[in-house]
Parts: C-alpha cells; sequence; structure tokens
C-alpha cells in the first residue's frame, strides 16, 4: 500500500460497491487499490458492500479509483448521503433484470427436460430428443452469455490478479458443463446439463440477491442511526464585543463565524485560533499520536479534538467534518476492518477452496480410470454444491445483522473488535454521574458563606460567574449550572474573562474582571482541606460544588443526581447473566455508596481520581477479569481507553467518544442492554453457522465425489446451503425485550 510522503490533506471516500459475490471479491479490490499511486489504507467490505479509502485528490480522483474497479469487472458508486445514485439505482435494475431471465429460462429449461425426467430417450423417440437438446441448448445461451457474465467477469479478474475466489470455480463448472452438453447435442453422444446450468444460475443469482438485500438493508441502518441527532457547535455572537454563545447547528458555520471550543470537543469545521492556547489531537486524521500544542494565529483541522483549554477559533471553511462526520468515520472505518473469527473464516474459505480443486482433481482421476463418463457431472456437482460456500459467508452475514441490530439502538460499533470482546465481557464497570443518573443533575440551592454575604456577594453573582467558568466544562454539574443560569434568563460574563483553565477530573480556575476563582471539589477549590464546621448542613448524598477566590471560599452549589431510568433493572440483568457489576466514580463516597445500595451494587469505588480508575482497571485485568467500561465524561477517556471494551455514552464528551468501542448514541441504558445482549447472541450465532458450512461441506462433497448427486440436485444444495446461513444470521435481529417489560 502506498505511504503519503507530503503533507497534502487526504480526501476520505466511501464507495458503494455492486457486482462482488464473495469474501474473496472484496479482497480483490481491496489488494489492487492498495498498489495505487495516491490511494491509501483502502479497505473492502463484503458484506456492507463498501469500500473505504483516503486518496490524494493531486494524484488521483475519485473517478479514476472507480473505472480501476469496473475494469476488474465489479461497479463502484460514490457513496451519498442516505441516498442512491441514479447511475447505481440503473445497475440494480439491470442485476435484477438478469435474475428474471435467469428464472424464466430456467422454468423453461425444466419444462423441457421434464420428457427425460419421466422417460428415456428410446420411448421418447430419436428426433424428438434431439429437438429438446437444441430447444434447451437455445435456452442455456442467454443464462451463459448474458445471465452468468458477472460471474465470468469475477472469474476473469480473479485469474488476472491471480487470486483463487468462489467465482473462478463456478465459471469453471458452468463451463465444463456447457461444453459437455453442447458436445453431446451435437453428437448426440452423452449427458446434456442444461437444466443443471439455468437451475443452478438462476438459484445462485437468487441467493445472491436475497444476501444482497438483506445485507444491503443492515448496511443502511447505520446510516439512519448516525442522524439519530443534529449536533450543534457553540457560536460567539458578537465577536469580541459580546462573547455570549449560542447553539448552532455545526452544518449551519460560515465563513468567518467565531466559535467557542470547550476542552473535549471537537474542532467543528476548519479554523485558525483567535483566542487561548491549548493543544489539539489530530490521530482521527494524520494518525499523528501526539498532541499538537497550538497557539493564537494556529490552524485547527476539522475533526481534530481540543484537549486542554477553551478556545475561541475562526472559521475559514464553509464546511468541515463536525463531530458526527468524525464519529460516522470511525463506525464505517470499523465496519470495513475484521473481527479475529472473521479473518479466521475467511482464511479457512481460502484454503477450502484450493482443497475443493483438489479434490475434484482426484476425483476426475479416479473417475478416469473407472467410468470416465462420469468425471463431468461429478466434477460439476462437487463445484456447485459448495458454491457459494457457505464457510465464507458464516461470519460476515452475522456480523452485518448483529451491527444492523446495533444500529437499530442507536448503538455505533467504533472498533472492529468490539462485538467479539463484549460477548466474553465477565465484568462491567460503570461511572455514576451522567451514566447511571442522569447527564444533567438539578441546583438544588447555593449556599453563600459568611465572606460572600460580607461583601453583599448574591446568589445571583454567585451563579452568573459558575456558570460562565463552567463553559469551559462538559461535565454533568457544570451543565447543570449553567442551565439554571438560562432559566433565570441571566447572561454569562464571558467578556469579563482574562483567563481560564480546566483540570480535568478536579474543576475549572479562571479570572473574571481582575479576580481569581476556583470552582470544582471543596478541595480543589479551597486549596486545603476543610474544616467540618465549613461544610453546609444537610449534604449527604447530594453532590457539591464550592466557588472560592484567592483561597476564599464564597459560595456552595448544592445539587442532586436522579437516577436513570432502568438504571436498576440493568444491574440487575447484567448479574443474573453471570456478570458481576462495579462503580466506579469520582464522587464522594456520601454521595456514591447510597447510590451504589439503591441498585445493589456491592464492589464500590468512590472519590476516584481519572488515575484512580485507570489503576482500578488494570488491577482487575491482573486478576483475569474482562473489563467493559461504560462513561461519559472527558475524565473518562483514560480509563475508556485501558478497558477491554469501552461504551461512551453518545450524550458524553467527543473526546470520550473517540476512545470508545461502542457509543450509545441514545444515552439510554436500555441500548447498553441490548449491546450486552446481541454480542451474546452475535459470538452464538455465528459458531452455528461455522459449524453448519463445515458439516454440510463434509456431507456434500464426499456425496458428490462419490456420485451420488447430480448437478441437478447439487444446485438446490447450493442454493439452500447460502439461505440456511443468511436465515441464521437474521435472527441476531430478533427483538431484545427492554428492560422493566
Amino acid at each position: 500500500m502506498t505511504q503519503p510522503s507530503a503533507p497534502h490533506r487526504l480526501s476520505d471516500i466511501r464507495l458503494r460497491l455492486g457486482g462482488v459475490a464473495c469474501v474473496a471479491c472484496t479482497d480483490l479490490i481491496e489488494r489492487d487499490l492498495q498498489h495505487v499511486d495516491g490511494v491509501y489504507n483502502a479497505q473492502a467490505n463484503y458484506t456492507l458492500r463498501r469500500a473505504f479509502l483516503q486518496l490524494d485528490p493531486t494524484k488521483i480522483t475519485t473517478n479514476d479509483v472507480i473505472k480501476r474497479i469496473e475494469k476488474l469487472g465489479y461497479h463502484a458508486f460514490e457513496e451519498q448521503a442516505n441516498t442512491i445514485s441514479e447511475a447505481e439505482k440503473k445497475q440494480q435494475r439491470s442485476e435484477l433484470f438478469r435474475l428474471l431471465v435467469a428464472i424464466l429460462l430456467m422454468m423453461q429449461s425444466m419444462m423441457f427436460m421434464y420428457p427425460f425426467y419421466a422417460s428415456n430417450e428410446a420411448d421418447m423417440g430419436a428426433d424428438m430428443a434431439h429437438l429438446m437438446k437444441w430447444a434447451n441448448f437455445a435456452l442455456t445461451l442467454p443464462v451463459m452469455f448474458f445471465c452468468a457474465t458477472p460471474i465470468f467477469k469475477g472469474a476473469w479478474a480473479e485469474i488476472r490478479m491471480r487470486q483463487l475466489g468462489m467465482d473462478t470455480p463456478v465459471a469453471f463448472a458452468l463451463m465444463v458443463a456447457f461444453i459437455a452438453s453442447v458436445y453431446a447435442t451435437i453428437t448426440n453422444v452423452g449427458h446434456v446439463y442444461y437444466d443443471s446450468i439455468t437451475m443452478f444460475v438462476g438459484f445462485l443469482l437468487s441467493a445472491r440477491y436475497i444476501q444482497f438485500r438483506a445485507l444491503n438493508k443492515a448496511a443502511t441502518y447505520l446510516n439512519d442511526v448516525l442522524q439519530h441527532k443534529r449536533l450543534y457547535a457553540e457560536k460567539v455572537r458578537n465577536y469580541p464585543a459580546d462573547k455570549n454563545i449560542q447553539l448552532t447547528p455545526a452544518d449551519e458555520l460560515a465563513m468567518d463565524d467565531v466559535v467557542f471550543i470547550a476542552s473535549g470537543e471537537i474542532i467543528p469545521a476548519d479554523a485558525i485560533l483567535i483566542e487561548g492556547r491549548t493543544s489539539c489531537s489530530q490521530a482521527l486524521l494524520t494518525g499523528e499520536s501526539q498532541p499538537i500544542n497550538k497557539v493564537v494565529g494556529d490552524a485547527l483541522l476539522a475533526g481534530s479534538t481540543n484537549i486542554e483549554q477553551g478556545i475561541y477559533a475562526r472559521i475559514t471553511a464553509a464546511r468541515g467534518a463536525s463531530e458526527l462526520d468524525t464519529i460516522e468515520r470511525l463506525a464505517q472505518q470499523s465496519a470495513m476492518h475484521k473481527p479475529a473469527l472473521a479473518r479466521l473464516a475467511e482464511r479457512m474459505a481460502r484454503y477450502f477452496l484450493y482443497g475443493l480443486l483438489t479434490v475434484c482433481a482426484l476425483s476426475a482421476a479416479y473417475w478416469l480410470m473407472h467410468d470416465s463418463s462420469r468425471i463431468v457431472p461429478v466434477v460439476v456437482a462437487i463445484l456447485i454444491i459448495t458454491c457459494p460456500c457457505a464457510l465464507a459467508l458464516a461470519v460476515p452475514t452475522v456480523l452485518t445483522a448483529a451491527t444492523s441490530a446495533l444500529a437499530k439502538h442507536h448503538v455505533l460499533v467504533i472498533q472492529p473488535q468490539a462485538l467479539e470482546n463484549l460477548a466474553n465481557v465477565d465484568m462491567y464497570a460503570f461511572d455514576k454521574t451522567g451514566t447511571l443518573t442522569e447527564d444533567v443533575q438539578t441546583l438544588e440551592h447555593i449556599e453563600l458563606t459568611d465572606a460572600a454575604r460580607a461583601i453583599d456577594f448574591s446568589t445571583n453573582d454567585a451563579l452568573q460567574i459558575a456558570a460562565t467558568l463552567e463553559t469551559a466544562s462538559r461535565h454533568p454539574i457544570a451543565l447543570a449550572l449553567r442551565k439554571s443560569l438560562q432559566e433565570l434568563k441571566l447572561p454569562e460574563r464571558m467578556n469579563d474573562v482574562e483567563a481560564m483553565s480546566l483540570m480535568v477530573g478536579q474543576g475549572v480556575t479562571g479570572t473574571i474582571s481582575g479576580y481569581n476563582y476556583r470552582i470544582g471539589k471543596p478541595r480543589f477549590a479551597a486549596e486545603r482541606d476543610l474544616a467540618t464546621h465549613e461544610l453546609p448542613k444537610h449534604i449527604e448524598g447530594k453532590s457539591v460544588a464550592l466557588l472560592c477566590s484567592d483561597g476564599e471560599c464564597l459560595a456552595w452549589f448544592i445539587l442532586s443526581d436522579k437516577t436513570r431510568a432502568n438504571a436498576t433493572n440493568l444491574i440487575q440483568h447484567l448479574q443474573a447473566s453471570g456478570c458481576q457489576v462495579a462503580l466506579v466514580s469520582g464522587d464522594k463516597a456520601d454521595v456514591v455508596m447510597p447510590f451504589a445500595a439503591s441498585l445493589n451494587i456491592q464492589d464500590v469505588h468512590a472519590n476516584a481520581t481519572p488515575a484512580d480508575k485507570l489503576a482500578r482497571i488494570q488491577s482487575w485485568q491482573a486478576q483475569g477479569k474482562i473489563i467493559a467500561m461504560t462513561g461519559d465524561g472527558i475524565n473518562d477517556a483514560p480509563v475508556l481507553q485501558q478497558a477491554n471494551v469501552a461504551i461512551a455514552m453518545g450524550h458524553g464528551s467527543s473526546l470520550t467518544q473517540m476512545q470508545a468501542d461502542l457509543v450509545i448514541q441514545s444515552g439510554e441504558l436500555n441500548d447498553v442492554y441490548a449491546a450486552h445482549i446481541i454480542a451474546r447472541r452475535t459470538k452464538r450465532l455465528m459458531r452455528q453457522n461455522l459449524a453448519w458450512a463445515m458439516m454440510y461441506n463434509l456431507i456434500a462433497i464426499p456425496l458428490a465425489a462419490t456420485g451420488n448427486v447430480t448437478p441437478l440436485i447439487a444446485s438446490i444444495g447450493m442454493a439452500a446451503s447460502s439461505l440456511v446461513v443468511v436465515s441464521n444470521a437474521l435472527r441476531v435481529l430478533r427483538p431484545v425485550h427492554q428492560l422493566g417489560n
């Protein structure tokens, strides 16, 4: 595969593929594109009928890539959001017409061959038998040279690329059967297999069409769920005179708009930094693992992640990569990657093809010595009965159906190994705030200190300063304070902000109108341990935030959590399925312990910093546990990266979602449970399909090789095996019962 040699901005391209019949077809496309100058990271996926690649527009265009794929005998169409291009619709109509023609001619051929089934040639008369053969020959011509054209094109591409795929043995079987039949028709010596040819092509095209409809429908669910919510940017109304913000759809940002980008958020469009300094991660765009420092005047790439501080930026491109674009790209890239079990099944399928040809050669040699008249029917039967290979369909079809099932529950699969890993999880760890509780807390009241009252510092003053500082954070407490200020219809004091700094997992520091403030955890805000008499009364079980100025405590913010719907049922069902459940929270113990008890969680860890959470996960893993961690805040990003399976809630920070294996777009715990059930169901069905495919081939190949299966029966067996595998895979789409029902 070519590697970038210049810092050109690469374009992400997604292509819909047509005419692919099996995994070998997409492998062929992938291998060919990997050697094209200007094409990078080319990946093709059979079950999704998609190709994902990056290209350097200075070297090659999308049309050039499409033409190259078409030279291989396949079709490619540029992906359009939630629509199908006219060219692709035309191609689909053409494929459907091929199928209908094949089925019609198959029925006519079977009708003309009926006299041969009901009697022998002697009873029919030589002239009538000869006429029936020529009639069948006429019917088979369009099947071979029109309906089966995609098969022969695919086989020729495989031969040119020197990569054996499923089309090659199919094309070989059709040619052998057709040539033998034509010879028998002309010389009136031997058997004809026109009925087997037409039936095989008809059944094969039918099976492929059914697979295409089922898998294509499954693939479109991903696009549907990606449109589930519209994302917003924080647009500054009149910078710099007025720094107050308004939420604006990210795709409506225009050139020269100024936006505020909080820590942990995605840069919504190409921009230039105009105030503040921070570091950004461009790993999702360029592969650069180290954060890059950004100062005023530096360019910000759309799709990169703001790591440190809240900043102001001016949009320099009318349209860029929004958070949705970034997450969508990750989800699509995940679909392009193949989990370990899928790769194993594909390797087995390739070895199977070579073994199949070996069996054909040995069978032909055997019958040559014993009864040469049976060579053609035996070889054709072997090739037909095993194609398309159920082994090649066993895993990909289940994975695509599972992705579809998850998408219907608003679950995006970001990492390719996520489903396999989730099926093996034996311990679930949860963050509390925003995960098992609602993502926005409720501000119950503000308690001023004596120092605040002494300077006529009001609760509204405290709330304005606190909410202004918290614009740098996406913590549920921060959102609660800002929501409360909006309800009072009071403005934030962004114009008075001179400096602001977010301390992940602790709080925010800032300078407003010349005064230094700190808000967050009491020990962080006061910069010391507080005496008991300094704490507000009756805060057991409550969340609190403290506002201080130069070490002087000013105001306590008392907030309450609301347990998220179905939290209790989720914990009960996970425990009933044999999984351990733990709660790891940065909140104080007197809040966390009663909450955990209400959910019947025994393994509880409170006052946990991001480092504490990381150490706890590592400790469990050292004990052999397979951990699934669910969180939503930016402080959860490190621990999510460490967990075997990282589950991020869709309402959480962008950075957290970027570290996740699965993203619960809806934020509903019902969908966390659905992911758990679907993952285990997927593992079970993949094993069933592999077992069925192996058993079918172990039985079918010996029967065909020993002459006990005719090409006609082989055609029926071929279609049945494929439909069994696809039908079993679609069982993963069965509804998952709702928690609490």
